[in-house]
């Protein structure tokens, strides 16, 4: 045999070995996922994708669009892939139920790696074992008594948003509308949560901020669905480069945070920047905690990141969505403003205080803002892992020890089994009483439900409605976008990929 075909056999050998290996190597990872093939018999499933072990790389832009397609294909109850991942994916109200009302299914998943990687382990994204105690702890300040003494701030941070309002007029694109409302929530945030006036910070820039936060929401929302990021080097690598600017908004919410605690433990009481009320504020309350030794520092910043965060992506893009609504539907916006002005008839100004009980008051303002949630959820996707043992669900299908479960918060929503033969239309009697009562209880479930629901859902609700009640008084919208024209993605947040054309008219200058 010749020198050459020695190393041609020995090639070929090699390779062959290696073909084997791969087909062991599958083999074994197939037969170690056997009971997710199993399940996948039994529920919808991507046939390729249970004998591959693998499905698409999801980005932002094709999230809810995937997601979409594959309920619609494989049914409200199925196994698919994210890259090597396998997840248990449902629509089912009766199975989301099951899930978000379970112990062993308390836990969050792979998907809210990002969020931990970015604003650290805190009331969001910590194991069940640790976040009952703080759960308990932060309840106290989110009770009904506090949200109301949070009203008179929320009523005064309109002011600064009519300003901004009040200069536009037609607008070709709508993107600074959503920029205004993150402006007011980080404002009501900055007071609530810390204490803190932003207004009188002279190194905070509150407008560069607002946009800022745009890049760190596609941060979360690479880290958390990009399977690449899974690999910790990868990860460091982007932190360096291509994050590099989202981390430093990170940095600087981080360093508000701090300070907050810092000045609280000083008791010095005398930088202009802190408010008369901070004895109200949740920084405040954590600050207790810290001194009695019932929560860390470190923990108490994270914990602060995740409310932050949440409340004032929660609040400003429903606004923004809800203004938006109104605009494409103005016979719903008539009778929205016509029920307002009974409760506030004396001007359009929209400078007039609001009590909880107007709040409780305005049914059809309460209707119109949910319908708003329903066909745009802030959060689209949520997600749990049985992290504790087996989860028996009502179909009896057994989700076994550290499968993923996801919510698709987005196409529940939208759903037509559900919600009828119209449900990609907009239609706030969805939410009449006699209609919400023969739902599904967890067929709306735009903050979650369950053992772990948003502990922010009264923060929200009551913001939402004092802000668009004043906001509705006071404008008028209209536009020539139609619903069907948006296309969203999604950033851990609901976000649009274009922000669709939008006139905003005082009322008080149509009466004048």
């Amino acid at each position: 045999m010749t020198h050459l075909s020695l190393r041609f056999t020995i090639m070929h050998l090699v390779l062959i070995i290696v073909i084997i290996s791969v087909i062991l190597l599958w083999v074994w990872h197939r037969w170690s996922e056997r009971r997710i093939i199993q399940i996948g018999t039994k529920v919808g499933a991507h046939k390729l994708q249970l004998i591959l072990g693998f499905g698409p790389i999801l980005t932002p832009a094709t999230i809810i669009k995937n997601f979409q397609d594959y309920c619609q294909k494989l049914g409200p109850n199925h196994i698919r892939y994210l890259g090597p991942f396998p997840t248990y994916v449902t629509i089912d109200p009766e199975i989301i139920k099951d899930i978000l009302t379970s112990k062993v299914a308390s836990n969050k998943g792979k998907v809210y790696n990002g969020f931990r990687h970015i604003f650290g382990n805190g009331i969001v994204t910590t194991r069940v074992n640790k976040w009952q105690p703080h759960r308990r702890l932060l309840d106290v300040a989110f009770k009904l008594p506090k949200m109301i003494e949070f009203m008179p701030i929320f009523q005064k941070k309109m002011t600064k948003l009519f300003a901004e309002m009040d200069k536009c007029h037609v607008m070709e694109n709508s993107y600074d509308i959503l920029v205004f409302c993150r402006e007011y929530t980080i404002r009501i945030s900055g007071e609530t949560m810390l204490g803190r006036d932003f207004d009188k910070n002279k190194s905070l820039d509150l407008k560069q901020f607002a946009k800022q936060i745009s890049g760190l929401l596609a941060y979360v929302s690479d880290t958390s669905f990009n399977v690449f990021y899974r690999i910790k080097q990868i990860l460091e690598l982007a932190d360096k480069t291509i994050y590099k600017e989202a981390r430093q908004t990170m940095t600087l919410m981080r360093r508000l945070i701090a300070e907050a605690y810092k000045y609280y433990a000083t008791r010095l009481r005398n930088d202009p920047e802190y408010v008369d009320s901070h004895c109200i504020a949740v920084a405040h309350h954590f600050n207790e905690a810290i001194e009695s030794n019932e929560l860390e520092e470190d923990l108490a910043i994270s914990n602060m990141m995740h409310l932050f965060a949440a409340s004032f992506e929660t609040t400003s893009s429903t606004l923004y969505f809800t203004m938006l609504m109104l605009a494409m539907h103005p016979e719903y916006q008539a009778k929205a403003y016509a029920e307002i002005c009974q409760l506030f008839p004396d001007n359009d100004s929209g400078e007039f205080n609001i009590s909880y009980e107007h709040i409780t008051q305005l049914t059809y303002l309460d209707m119109f803002i949910k319908e708003t949630m329903r066909l745009f959820p802030t959060i689209p996707f949520i997600g749990r892992i049985a992290f504790d043992g087996n989860l028996k669900l009502s179909n009896d299908i057994v989700i076994p020890k550290y499968l993923e479960m996801g919510i698709d918060i987005y196409e529940l929503h939208r759903s037509k089994g559900i919600w009828g033969p119209q449900a990609d239309k907009f239609n706030p009697d969805n939410f009449l009483p006699v209609n919400v009562k023969a739902r599904h209880p967890y067929a709306f479930i735009p903050f979650a439900k369950g053992k772990r629901s948003c502990i922010g859902i009264r923060y929200a609700e009551i913001a939402l409605r004092i802000a668009m009640t004043k906001i509705i008084k006071r404008y008028k919208f209209s536009t020539t976008a139609k619903l069907e024209d948006l296309v969203v993605h999604n950033h851990m947040s609901l976000y649009l990929a274009n922000h669709p054309p939008l006139t905003i008219e005082k009322r008080r200058n149509l009466t004048t």
